[in-house]
């Protein structure tokens, strides 16, 4: 009673929120732009003032697992554009979270989101979210982490959790750019071209693809670069998601494995609509990958459908 249920899922790319009482919706990138350590913008409204006033700070609450505290004001953002925190009834929240996570980080969390405003939170996991009754080989590709693991009557057989997920390919994009170019992009323009050149596999195209960077000089300007030459940065961090995957598969009892290739894998996150890594999976595994209609809101998806 007097409480105001919410969905909530924190991701290194985007923070979204679903009010289970109005059925509306919120969600930002996983941005802020900071001013003498002021928070002035969020979102898409932050990433406007890159390269654009260096007196602004770009941060990135969350990176490689690591949470920074300026998370509760993204979150408390959020609530505002829901006007969660202008009625007479508590905002409380469903989180999902990573499998495995430990109590500290549990209670860290709970600290954040009291400070943006939250009364009341519960848990659950990822893998509790997207399992089924039957045996089951669930990945989650995000953009900070990926989630592997193989479930049987709600009971976990395998499991592992890599940071080889988009943020890792943005890098290995920055350093390819780097190398043919002489020159520094930012994490927006590299996630941009990893879509870019995606969307040109997709079509069997090798696009020109072009950003803004900075020289040596110090000077920005537009660069072009191929997506032939960033196929190697998007194929290195699939391969790994992929050598981790057989290692989970490879240790489970052959009924269990005949189970499991008939039934396929699994696939959600961000970046299962990454050109290479669906093919390579089904290449490895010679059975069907089944991609999330939209993977990167799988999991908000199926909390506004369970409710807490």
């Amino acid at each position: 009673m007097f409480e105001r249920w919410l969905a909530l899922d924190v991701g290194a790319y985007e923070v979204r929120l679903h009010d289970y009482g109005h059925q509306s919706d919120a969600k930002t990138r996983t941005v802020m732009a900071f001013r003498h350590h002021e928070p002035i913008a969020y979102g898409q409204d932050a990433l406007t003032y890159i390269y654009k006033d260096p007196s602004v700070q770009i941060r990135y609450p969350i990176q490689e697992g690591d949470v920074d505290h300026s998370i509760s004001d993204l979150i408390a953002h959020c609530l505002d554009v829901l006007k969660s925190s202008q009625t007479l009834l508590k905002p409380c929240v469903w989180m999902a979270i990573p499998s495995g996570s430990s109590e500290e980080a549990l209670m860290r969390w709970q600290h954040l989101l009291l400070d943006a405003g939250i009364k009341k939170t519960k848990f659950i996991t990822n893998e509790e979210l997207l399992q089924t009754k039957e045996a089951c080989f669930l990945i989650h590709a995000g953009h900070s982490y990926t989630e592997m693991g193989i479930f049987v009557n709600g009971t976990r057989r395998a499991y592992k959790k890599i940071s080889f997920a988009g943020s890792r390919m943005d890098d290995q994009i920055k350093r390819v750019v780097a190398t043919k170019t002489n020159c520094l992009i930012s994490n927006e323009d590299a996630s941009a071209l990893k879509h870019a050149a995606s969307d040109a596999f997709w079509k069997n195209k090798n696009a020109r693809l072009v950003c803004m960077a900075m020289d040596r000089y110090q000077r920005l300007g537009q660069i072009e670069i191929s997506a032939a030459d960033l196929w190697p940065a998007l194929e290195m961090i699939e391969q790994q998601i992929v050598l981790w995957a057989k290692q989970c598969f490879k240790e489970q009892p052959f009924e269990m494995k005949q189970a499991l290739l008939k039934k396929g894998i699994f696939l959600d996150g961000g970046l299962a609509r990454c050109f290479g890594l669906r093919q390579l999976l089904e290449q490895a595994f010679s059975c069907p990958v089944i991609a999330a209609e939209f993977p990167e809101y799988e999991i908000i998806n199926t909390m506004k459908e369970l409710r807490p």
